[in-house]
């Protein structure tokens, strides 16, 4: 009787480290740092950490972070660069079947390469002492660059290359850095049309447009009379004025007293908050708003001088 209880303890125990044991693998932490390179220099990077649920976010700390980390790298490689604050983002995802949170951290990290004869240059950044450290630690790293460049030289050699889909990836960032990075991407060669390819092109083009004239007339000369029949029905219309978006965003600002928080005029205006930052930003380039950071939002202030043009 006794070994028959101690055969079902034992059952037991080994069902549940196997029903335990894949929700750990899952569970575990890491992370794994994405760049995309652009061909104006800029990288747009997403940082996607996995850690328990218990784990902080962090918010407040994102964006003097990145500021400190592409400051360091300014002065390690004596070139101006800078962040694209209104690139900043932040999400958050819970899943309960692994008992895990994942956080993604996106910017936009301006001059992040160079362009020397027509070539795009990186890597020099990654130097920087403490590069990752300054960021959320060692993972994996991925980048990609634009459809019309190829990889000229890579170095480290990357642990994935995958040419078709314009990536390159390390599996730790330490190898990444130990290897002192230098990656030198050049602008693919437009594709040259043929003498037989020309002649086909023009034959095809002349034979569509031989077709489409007597059509045109048609068209044209239909209309013309439509035209005339609807002219003398139809009583003349008024001018319809159409309010611009920026015409309708300092509209907002001036009903409500000259000062308003930038998440309540995407709420008003129902644009997406990307397109409410980009008109916000040419606004006050031109001088007509201010803008302050408050908390997690931006307060817009009208500008006295605008406020007296607009009234």
């Amino acid at each position: 009787m006794r070994a028959h209880r101690l055969l079902a303890l034992l059952t037991v125990c080994a069902l549940l480290v196997l029903l335990l044991a894949p929700n750990k693998v899952l569970a575990q932490d890491y992370i794994d740092y994405s760049v995309q390179i652009n061909p104006d220099n800029s990288a747009a990077w997403i940082t996607t950490k996995v850690t328990d649920l218990n784990a902080s976010i962090d918010v407040e700390g994102f964006q003097m972070r990145i500021e400190t980390l592409i400051a360091n790298a300014a002065a390690s490689t004596q070139r101006e660069m800078s962040l694209n604050v209104d690139s900043l983002q932040v999400s958050d995802e819970i899943s309960w079947d692994t008992k895990s949170r994942k956080t993604v951290y996106m910017f936009t990290w301006l001059n992040f390469s160079i362009t020397q004869d027509g070539k795009l240059v990186f890597g020099d950044v990654f130097e920087t002492a403490g590069f990752f450290s300054q960021l959320y630690g060692d993972g994996s790293i991925q980048i990609t660059y634009p459809t019309n460049y190829s990889v000229q030289s890579v170095s480290p050699p990357p642990d994935e290359r995958d040419d078709a889909a314009q990536s390159l990836k390390w599996f730790g960032t330490q190898y990444f850095i130990n290897g002192k990075p230098n990656i030198m991407l050049t602008r693919k060669a437009e594709p040259e049309v043929g003498n037989g390819q020309q002649t086909i092109a023009i034959a095809a083009f002349a034979s569509a447009v031989a077709i489409a004239l007597p059509l045109i007339g048609f068209y044209i000369t239909r209309r013309r009379k439509s035209k005339a029949a609807a002219n003398s029905k139809l009583a003349p219309l008024g001018i319809l004025t159409l309010e611009s978006d920026e015409d309708r965003i300092l509209g907002i600002i001036k009903s409500s007293g000259g000062s308003i928080r930038q998440s309540d005029i995407t709420e008003q205006c129902k644009f997406s908050k990307a397109k409410t930052s980009q008109l916000l930003s040419a606004l006050e380039k031109k001088g007509v708003i201010t803008r302050y950071k408050k908390g997690r939002d931006k307060i817009v202030t009208l500008n006295e001088r605008a406020a007296g043009d607009k009234s």
